[in-house]
């Protein structure tokens, strides 16, 4: 059996407390916003499910799959499907399609007419969400926790549980972030 030299011995040691510290900071992180997060853990769980059950329904449809660029995002089991299509009708057969997923109880079909955006622009939808709940995150109007956001193209969808006022300050806010186009919202109010 070959030895090995201390100085391997201590990279291999230093480099596993990275990897145990990087561990915990990430479990940390999930479980902080498992925790804020208004929905039930389980609910989260559901939501995270519902968006690969209907991604894999739509990648099915082998003309969705060549033609369409589609982000599926799940909120208490809503459906947000927010990207591109070359038409209406393969807009309306994503929206029915996510309908027919077990879970799904109701579709936000933002499915724009037009070409799949490319590499450039979705980087820059990146950053737009980014920006975007930097804003929330640093306001005293809206419970940032409780705002889902998603950028399609420079358009900013916001999901949620908020109650009207915290609705209408999150999407003024999003509103004001520099690239944004325009905001569209589907929250779920509470009293």
């Amino acid at each position: 059996m070959k030895a090995l030299s201390p100085l391997a011995v201590l990279i291999s040691a230093l480099l596993l407390q990275g990897c145990v510290a990087a561990a915990v900071v990430g479990t940390a992180a999930v479980s902080t916003k498992a925790a804020t997060d208004p929905r039930t853990v389980g609910t989260q769980v559901d939501d995270g499910t519902l968006e690969l059950r209907v991604n894999s329904a739509l990648s099915k449809d082998q003309q969705i799959k060549k033609e369409a660029r589609i982000n599926v995002t799940a909120y208490q089991g809503k459906v947000l499907l927010a990207g591109q299509a070359p038409n209406t009708e393969l807009a309306s057969r994503a929206k029915q399609i996510a309908m027919g997923v077990e879970g799904t109880t109701e579709v936000f079909n933002e499915i724009r007419q037009g070409q799949p955006i490319g590499l450039g622009a979705a980087s820059n939808d990146t950053w737009i969400t980014t920006k975007v709940r930097s804003q929330l995150l640093g306001s005293d109007q809206v419970k940032s926790s409780n705002v889902k956001v998603t950028t399609e193209n420079s358009e900013v969808f916001l999901l949620g549980l908020v109650t009207e006022r915290e609705g209408k300050a999150a999407a003024d806010i999003a509103s004001r972030v520099s690239g944004v186009k325009h905001v569209t919202t589907a929250f779920t109010y509470i009293k």
